[in-house]
């Protein structure tokens, strides 16, 4: 068979075609962590507004979904969203409806290549039908989030890895995704260099200048393919990765101070001038509030 490979791990004389295992590699160089998960149930007509960026992804596990902004959707019970860069819009629930809402990152510098490749919203129709083991975790995550048990924000983000990647295999599989887009999308570049060293070290005094000896690039090409490439500068990139490295270690009690020499803040003060530039309130506050990021809303 031509443009086939066998599956590790199958019987003798199992093939794939080479499309499945290139699709095969790409999703196993993705990674994603989980800011928040909630499970909601909206009543007939309710409206639930949703601001600002960073990607997220909502599953109707019952009912159905009318999603109004810039672009709209319609997702029926079992349809499952991705916005891979976020932005503003409403969720109009038609009938009682019954939605998992999750806020995701990306981990792994492929993951936030793949990210500037999609569309502004991805929508895997019937993805309980095609996807049930997805969806079956995603049940699993509403658990955990409710049970709130010692390491549930690790299986969480595992969880949540699988999901992603099943919506991303049912998002080229329908046809509307590009294998040979994502493969080229995270090619081995200057940018994928810079992406992998910000990654590996976020709380590294990184300049452009210094990203760009990392990339083996002069600073000015470097700085325009990395706007182009990932949709945002250097720096911009830098202090959102920060700040979701600092959103994790608050969750897990790390103090303040820490989080800010960790991070590469020269002092709390300005750890904090930043994150609330970014959350919206202080660090501190942030981690007081008595709506956990994982607790599910009835």
């Amino acid at each position: 068979m031509r443009n086939a490979v066998r599956v590790r791990g199958a019987g003798p004389g199992v093939t794939v075609p080479q499309a499945v295992d290139d699709l095969s590699d790409v999703l196993e160089r993705l990674r994603w962590s989980v800011g928040a998960f909630r499970k909601e149930i909206l009543s007939d007509g309710e409206r639930r507004p949703v601001r600002g960026g960073g990607m997220r992804f909502h599953f109707v596990a019952r009912g159905a979904l009318d999603v109004r902004g810039a672009s709209a959707a319609r997702l029926d019970s079992g349809g499952f969203l991705m916005v891979p860069r976020g932005g503003d819009y409403a969720l109009v629930a038609r009938g009682e409806t019954v939605v998992h809402t999750g806020d995701m990152d990306a981990v792994s510098p492929e993951a936030a290549q793949v990210v500037v490749a999609m569309p502004d919203m991805v929508i895997a129709c019937c993805f309980g039908a095609r996807e049930p083991v997805a969806a079956a975790l995603l049940d699993g995550m509403a658990g955990e989030a409710g049970a709130e048990r010692p390491g549930s924000r690790s299986v969480i983000a595992q969880l949540a890895n699988v999901v992603a990647a099943a919506a991303i295999r049912n998002w080229v599989e329908s046809g509307c995704g590009s294998l040979p887009l994502l493969t080229s999308q995270i090619r081995a570049s200057d940018v994928a260099r810079a992406l992998e060293a910000i990654h590996d070290a976020p709380g590294s005094p990184w300049t452009v200048e210094t990203l760009a000896r990392v990339a083996l690039a002069s600073r000015s090409s470097f700085a325009k393919r990395f706007r182009d490439e990932v949709g945002d500068s250097p720096a911009r990139y830098l202090a959102r990765i920060r700040m979701e490295h600092a959103k994790r270690l608050l969750t897990d009690r790390t103090t303040v101070g820490e989080v800010a020499v960790r991070l590469g803040y020269g002092s709390e003060a300005a750890f904090s001038r930043a994150f609330r530039r970014h959350a919206g309130v202080p660090p501190t506050r942030w981690r007081q509030t008595d709506d956990s990021p994982f607790r599910p809303v009835a």
